[in-house]
């Protein structure tokens, strides 16, 4: 069966090239509904073509490919919405153009999360064309709005049932069993000024980033004499914001530098630069003293400034959470709070979405870890992934995937890629765990329960 699993895709290459390059012509940026619907209809289409049953849900919230028969379902969760590509003169190449270079497939999405629903199709299809027993069903369930506010996933849930496990290829090698938490905290100041403007130059606006979870990395001001000072950083995906350089904090910088007078604004933004600078929450009271759960690595509290917007007296900031398995969320929120009125402003908007913790000794984990293995060689481990991904939607789900040990992560950034050999051999992956999984005859549901 492995052989036959890995000749189909292989003899499938180009056209998965094909089918991912016009995945990522589609522009579906989360807020352009119309290219979201498009992508997700473009996926549908492809299913339908291979053969299997599909559905378009809730309006078009969310997509379901399926395929066999069983009491029990595999879930594989997936999104066809992407992140604004921002600055094009960041880009070597058109974002929404495929471009293969150097064993590379860039574009907006290739990593995040285009090229694994095109992995998961042609897995599926390896696995029907090959005439495995078929005891158990699999759904591919996609997204499209996963970069946002899960609005999809969430009305999903209410009205669907769901399935008994899965993965969402949405994240690293190995299994990530555990997953951090993620929330958005959206804060709203006053900065107008009163009276008399201020003698000397001062900052009258701000603008900078372009999503709620990836790191800005371009941040401008505007000046009262009509000048324009940017500061250029390097824009990462939030859940890791270390591996990057916020360009707010340089803006900061450059402001004070210049002498720029400390009006309502600029002492706003340098709160923000003060209390967040630390990343992990040291200046709020939220440092996470052990990185330990039960045993388990599960890493700390960890905070971003990911938007800043002032214009006409008025600011709005978010700043992006990511927190470990075991922290109290009302803890954060409180935190939070305290900041914005100590600055004179409020919370507008808090959402919150909960770490994951799913039990290594789960059955359905353990064919997962027996694929990675037999197709790559290396050993499995069991390890926590920092960003959010659909794992979060559904209990026990894990991410698990596209990144191998090593690879460089360009998820929300400009030029992101995936190498072609990665692209391959997570479809190879995919399918024998779908075969390994849906061929077994045993409930595979055992110790599921998330702690």
């Amino acid at each position: 069966m492995k052989e036959f699993l890995h000749t189909y895709i292989e003899k499938h290459r180009e056209a998965m090239l094909r089918d991912l390059a016009d995945f990522i012509a589609i522009p579906s940026v989360s807020n352009d509904k119309e290219k979201v619907a498009e992508a997700l209809e473009f996926a549908l289409g492809l299913g339908d073509r291979m053969g299997f049953p599909t559905e378009n849900c809730l309006d078009g919230q969310v997509g379901v490919i399926e395929m066999g028969e069983g009491d029990e379902t595999l879930g594989i969760l997936a999104h066809v919405d992407v992140v604004p590509a921002g600055d094009a003169a960041d880009w070597d190449t058109d974002p929404f153009t495929a471009v293969i270079r150097d064993d590379k497939v860039y574009g907006r999405g290739t990593i995040d999360d285009k090229a694994m629903i095109i992995a998961s199709l042609y897995a599926m299809k390896a696995v029907m064309e090959s005439g495995v027993p078929t005891h158990k069903k699999v759904q591919l369930i996609l997204g499209t709005q996963e970069e946002v506010e899960w609005t999809d996933m969430n009305a999903y849930v209410k009205a669907y049932r769901l399935p008994d496990y899965g993965f969402s290829p949405d994240g690293e090698y190995p299994i990530c069993n555990i997953e951090k938490g993620v929330a958005d905290c959206e804060m709203e100041f006053d900065v107008s000024e009163e009276g008399k403007m201020p003698d000397g130059l001062f900052v009258t606006a701000i603008d900078c980033g372009i999503a709620a979870n990836s790191v800005p990395g371009r941040a401008t001001a505007i000046l009262s004499d009509g000048s324009r000072m940017i500061a250029e950083g390097k824009a990462v995906h939030s859940s890791q914001p270390e591996a990057g350089v916020n360009a707010l904090f340089l803006l900061c910088e450059k402001l004070q530098e210049r002498g720029i007078v400390r009006n309502k604004l600029m002492k706003l933004l340098e709160s923000v630069t003060a209390s967040f600078r630390d990343l992990y929450g040291k200046d709020i009271g939220m440092y996470s003293e052990s990185e330990y759960y039960r045993g388990e690595y599960v890493h700390r509290n960890v905070f971003a400034p990911t938007i800043f917007k002032a214009v006409d007296g008025n600011a709005k900031i978010n700043i992006n959470l990511r927190f470990p398995y075991g922290v109290d969320e009302e803890e954060l929120l409180g935190a939070m709070k305290k900041f914005a009125e100590e600055q004179g402003g409020s919370i507008t908007f808090w959402d919150c979405l909960p770490a994951v913790f799913v039990s290594r000794e789960s059955p359905f984990l353990q064919i997962l870890a027996e694929a990675y293995e037999d197709v790559t060689g290396l050993k499995n481990e069991f390890t926590l992934a920092y960003g959010g991904s659909y794992a979060k939607a559904m209990p026990n789900v894990v991410s698990w995937g596209p990144l191998f040990p090593g690879e460089e992560d360009t998820c929300h950034e400009a030029n992101e890629y995936i190498s072609i050999d990665s692209l391959m051999t997570s479809t190879k992956i995919f399918a024998q765990a779908i075969a390994g999984i849906i061929q077994t005859e045993e409930s595979l549901k055992q110790i599921l329960e998330t702690c």
